[in-house]
């Protein structure tokens, strides 16, 4: 078993694809698909099920994950060492996050971070609250945006504090017309985010024990505010989400005010390389410069 099959291993991973994986790698995807095939014949188990909508991790694979992730970290860690004692600054950062994050903060991060070392490649995943926290806690990603607490062990840095707001249609009428309250919200047909996305939103609603009547769970934020606007319900959404968008809704603060905590997750098993090390203090650096 060789470091590059490993490394192959980990594309498909990320990519969930034989032919993503193959441009990534710059190899062909029968010659993916053989190194694959190499490694779980040296392995005596198959890590992969191969369907026509693309390939799913058997529970082997699952499990092979961190330390495959261990191995290569620590082969990055080593040329990034070697760099800087050469007197240069590379290596690859991977960071995890969700959708409004993504949007908001990742570009002005991404394009200041580059100025500074641009031999430092960023790749980013994005997903839910879950995968994040999934992919830092098995090693796929190195950084990972997230909504505090985490459950897993996981070292969590505090960036954030994004008020929770209430969106309503237009002809919604809450008692006093600057805020809304939780009487107001009670027995409203409600749209949710799925799981994975509606964390803050859920223990909202368990903290005032209201009482609502979900219709709708949607994917995406864009999704959620269309329904909202078109008269179908209300929904509860951070601040961050509605940052670069137009639709015509009311917008709320609740009273008191909520918020969810935005922070950044690592994995404590792992040491930091010194790459991830400058966007990790990078991108604390830019919350506060920029955001707070």
């Amino acid at each position: 078993m060789s470091l590059y099959s490993y490394k192959i291993f980990d594309a498909v991973v990320r990519h969930q694809s034989f032919m993503r994986a193959a441009e990534s790698v710059n190899l062909t995807p029968s010659a993916v698909s053989r190194s694959i095939a190499a490694l779980e014949t040296s392995l005596g188990f198959q890590l992969f099920i191969r369907s026509r909508k693309g390939v799913q991790l058997t529970r082997e694979g699952e499990n092979l994950i961190p330390t495959v992730r261990s191995v290569l970290i620590a082969e990055e860690q080593l040329q990034q060492v070697a760099a800087q004692i050469n007197g240069l600054e590379q290596g690859t950062v991977v960071i995890g996050t969700f959708s409004s994050v993504c949007s908001n903060w990742i570009p002005g991060i991404v394009k200041s971070f580059r100025k500074l070392y641009p031999k430092i490649h960023i790749n980013i995943m994005q997903g839910d609250y879950e995968d994040v926290v999934h992919w830092t806690n098995v090693g796929i990603v190195d950084i990972g945006f997230a909504s505090l607490p985490v459950n897993e062990d996981l070292h969590a840095n505090p960036l954030f504090e994004d008020r929770l707001l209430c969106i309503t249609p237009k002809d919604f009428l809450p008692k006093n017309p600057q805020y809304v309250t939780i009487d107001d919200m009670q027995n409203q047909t409600f749209v949710l985010q799925r799981e994975g996305y509606n964390a803050d939103t859920i223990s909202f609603i368990k903290k005032y024990n209201i009482s609502i009547q979900p219709e709708f769970f949607i994917d995406d934020d864009q999704s959620i505010l269309a329904i909202v606007e078109s008269g179908l319900g209300i929904s509860v959404v951070p601040e961050l989400i509605l940052k670069k968008v137009s639709f015509d809704i009311k917008v709320y603060p609740f009273k008191p005010n909520e918020f969810r905590t935005i922070g950044l997750i690592t994995n404590q098993k792992q040491m930091l390389s010194p790459a991830t090390k400058k966007l990790y203090n990078h991108i604390i650096a830019y919350i506060n410069k920029h955001v707070k």
